[in-house]
């Protein structure tokens, strides 16, 4: 009997030590599931088929954001980590760290180019205590700056405390990078800093294609103006002034990027505008493509001359207006002439006579006209309103 007894007693005592054991656990550790769970994740496209494989592009900035969540009710403190980033990949100039449902205050402190992520010092709330959210997300900005194929960063250094008991066990999820070179673009017909004439044909050409590792998903291009070009299609000459025209690229890794061609059109001019006796009206005309101009002198709505003339590029071309016949009707209408008679008392042999005489006085009355150049470009299709060049007040006598 006295036997069973200490039996009993023993077991008893072991019973207390394994339950004082046990009460000394962080409530969240098992031995399958650790108290903390850390996954990476980029804010790049995923590769096809992979949850952890990210597409990235060199020299273009990507977020990563790193997750924290307790596995069990427990609250995790002093949660720290440190992330060697894959090889070639550095945090941006612009850090941009920030937290989220971490506790407070959160002091940021990674800096510009580091190669190592380095977290101390923070809070992830379990599922049991007041204001738990899920997570704890820390996120940063990095850049590539070497092409490169399933390159892994390297999550280590995981601390902890859970109930006063350190901890250091972790679900870790790491990235890979894959690393293309940016797409190159290639440009025809259209020379960025150029000057072209007015309604001069410039046909846009562009191109692009993607680095290994990578593939196009889009390539465009539009002007300063709102019009989308395709390539082999005519930039916009037909309207004077500073142009630019940007040309877009996509690929799969997230690449969006644009390069900018610039250019100038001159504004068409008119120039030494003369008449003559005969009526005609002359002038030069400059800053135009090939093509032609109708030329019309109008007096209100009546058309006094009208010509066509094709524009000879490379110089200026000069163009005479002569009138119509309805145009000389007009203006022989401007000159009149008046006879009057005339008496006047002469001496004649010392004898005063009176003599009439026939006095003629021509009178010429002068009209403005509005000189009106309409041109058109050879070979262009305009987007805008074909321009018609005008000048008032040409005096016609």
């Amino acid at each position: 009997m006295k036997r069973l007894e200490r039996s009993v007693a023993r077991a008893g005592a072991l019973i207390a030590v394994l339950g004082a054991a046990v009460a000394a656990l962080p409530a969240t550790a098992s031995a399958t599931s650790p108290p903390l769970t850390i996954t990476a994740s980029t804010s790049g496209p995923l590769a096809a088929g992979s949850t952890t494989n990210y597409l990235a592009n060199v020299g273009v900035t990507y977020g990563i954001t790193y997750t924290l969540k307790a596995t069990a009710t427990d609250t995790l403190t002093g949660v720290g980590f440190s992330d060697a980033l894959p090889a070639g990949v550095t945090l941006d100039d612009e850090v941009g760290e920030t937290a989220k449902n971490c506790g407070t205050p959160f002091t940021p402190a990674n800096q510009p180019g580091a190669s190592t992520v380095t977290e101390s010092g923070l809070t992830v709330l379990g599922s049991g205590e007041a204001g738990y959210v899920g997570s704890c997300t820390i996120t940063l900005e990095f850049v590539a700056s070497t092409p490169e194929t399933l390159a892994p960063d390297n999550i280590t250094g995981v601390t902890y405390s859970a109930n006063g008991t350190a901890g250091t066990a972790a679900t870790i999820t790491p990235i890979t990078l894959t690393v293309a070179a940016l797409p190159t673009l290639s440009i025809t017909g259209l020379t960025s800093g150029a000057t072209y004439r007015y309604g001069q044909s410039v046909d846009l050409g562009f191109s692009a294609t993607a680095a290994a590792n990578d593939s196009l998903l889009a390539l465009y291009a539009a002007d300063d103006q709102g019009n989308s070009l395709t390539s082999g299609q005519a930039i916009n000459t037909d309207v004077p002034g500073a142009h630019q025209v940007q040309v877009y690229v996509e690929t799969a890794d997230g690449y969006l990027g644009s390069q900018t061609y610039s250019y100038t059109v001159k504004s068409p001019k008119l120039t030494s505008i003369k008449t003559t006796k005969a009526a005609d009206v002359s002038f030069g005309v400059d800053y135009l493509a090939a093509g032609s101009v109708l030329a019309e002198v109008v007096d209100g709505k009546t058309v006094i001359g009208k010509v066509t003339k094709k524009i000879t590029v490379g110089k200026t071309t000069t163009v005479t207006v002569a009138p119509t016949a309805a145009g000389k009707r007009l203006l022989a209408k401007l000159t009149t002439t008046k006879t009057t008679k005339v008496k006047k008392k002469v001496k004649v042999n010392g004898k005063t006579v009176t003599k009439t005489k026939t006095v003629k006085k021509t009178t010429t009355k002068s009209i403005k006209a509005t000189l009106s150049v309409l041109y058109t470009a050879a070979n262009y299709a305009y987007v805008g309103t074909q321009p018609t060049i005008k000048k008032t007040g040409i005096t016609l006598k």
